[in-house]
């Protein structure tokens, strides 16, 4: 008898849906409810009341939680040109951070321990630090894979050492921080830190540095997993 219930389950639906947006609550409310079950003779069965409103998500495609998750989640653009950081959702800024410091010795895609500078490219929030000789810290998962295996091809890193890099990424996991294509790379606040020489120069040894207000407004958007581009 399950076939031909759902079958009228699915007319039943469709008419719903031709008349206008139906909420999901309203849309199980209904469905769970006796006037549906008399209407289509269903019997008052959990397994069978759960297998109709299973078939009629599927057929509606209605879930709460596919709504929430068509919201794109938020990502950081750091343009070291520019020197700004924006948080944005798909291609719109949400929010513009200005006069950002970056490494002492500028940007690189080669980036080596100890060299100062801060490496291009896309990355992912590993760790936060709340409490921080920054004040915060927000740490990105480099060496990112890319870098990793092009050092493994060029004798920089061994084999064993490339291997612990990817083993992390895949776990989704902070890589390894000591290595020679350096480590700690992160967005922070100023701590102790000058605040005139901030406004001045870029002085950090690689990472973003940002005031400790704007740090504070910027980890209401950020978690582990958040995107990071630096270009």
């Amino acid at each position: 008898m399950l076939p031909s219930r759902t079958i009228r389950i699915e007319s039943f639906q469709q008419d719903l849906m031709e008349c206008g947006h139906v909420t999901v609550p309203a849309m199980q409310a209904l469905l769970g409810g006796p006037m549906f079950r008399r209407v289509f003779n269903i019997p008052r069965t959990p397994r069978l009341l759960r297998a109709s409103l299973l078939v009629f998500g599927l057929c509606t495609g209605f879930s709460s939680a596919a709504d929430e998750g068509t919201e794109e989640a938020p990502w950081l653009l750091v343009d070291t040109e520019a020197l700004i950081l924006q948080v944005m959702k798909g291609d719109r800024p949400k929010m513009t951070l200005h006069n950002i410091a970056i490494g002492r010795y500028g940007t690189s895609a080669e980036k080596r321990r100890g060299d100062n500078s801060t490496p291009l490219g896309r990355f992912r929030v590993a760790w936060i630090q709340r409490d921080s000789g920054f004040h915060r810290f927000i740490g990105l998962d480099y060496p990112d894979i890319e870098r990793a295996k092009k050092g493994h091809r060029e004798g920089v890193i061994d084999k064993r050492t490339l291997q612990t890099i990817l083993a992390a990424h895949r776990r989704g996991k902070r890589p390894p921080q000591n290595t020679v294509l350096g480590g700690q790379i992160g967005i922070h606040g100023l701590g102790q830190g000058d605040p005139r020489l901030h406004e001045r120069t870029n002085w950090t040894r690689g990472c973003i540095a940002l005031t400790d207000q704007q740090v504070d407004a910027l980890l209401s958007w950020v978690h582990i997993g958040t995107a990071v581009e630096i270009r």
